[in-house]
């Protein structure tokens, strides 16, 4: 992993996640936008996929961080959340049964004892589980940023002698 590049491949797929949640930040279109999240979804658990029967496969030392880092992922559930409350329970709800965790279209809000309707799209709410009412893409958000400090873990510890 010398040369600034990363030799995980689960980095590209984490890339891809990355884009898929920028065009949903612009997104206005209720049909692309769902598709958009399908794909947001799907790339989010791909990352760990990828990882597991990709990555750990490149040597020995390699599996052994990845396989010590998921058994600690599975101890601490509670500080791992993102991962088992979303991007594992949102991916088997969107590709197992294709129903799609948030609400869109015009959403009311109320705000200082006032009820607003947002525009379309604008505010996308997770509909249950541990993170309903927060904006989706929010939560795609954090599951990229988890992601991000997982890989950064495994490399780290990877280029150490």
């Amino acid at each position: 992993m010398s040369g600034g590049t990363s030799m995980l491949k689960a980095r590209k797929v984490l890339d891809d996640c990355r884009i898929a949640y920028g065009l949903l930040e612009s997104e206005t279109n209720e049909s692309n936008f769902r598709v958009l999240w399908v794909a947001g979804i799907a790339l989010a658990r791909a990352v760990g996929h990828v990882l597991d029967k990709v990555d750990s496969k490149q040597d020995k030392k390699l599996g052994t961080i990845i396989a010590r880092l998921y058994d600690a992922w599975k101890r601490d559930k509670t500080g791992n959340k993102i991962y088992w409350e979303f991007i594992k329970d949102e991916r088997n709800r969107v590709l197992k049964e294709y129903e799609v965790g948030f609400l869109s279209g015009p959403i009311p809000v109320t705000a200082s004892g006032e009820i607003f309707v947002l525009d379309e799209n604008l505010h996308c709410p997770i509909s249950d589980g541990a993170y309903a009412g927060e904006d989706c893409r929010d939560v795609l958000k954090q599951s990229i940023e988890w992601w991000e400090m997982q890989l950064q873990a495994i490399e780290l510890e990877y280029q150490l002698p």
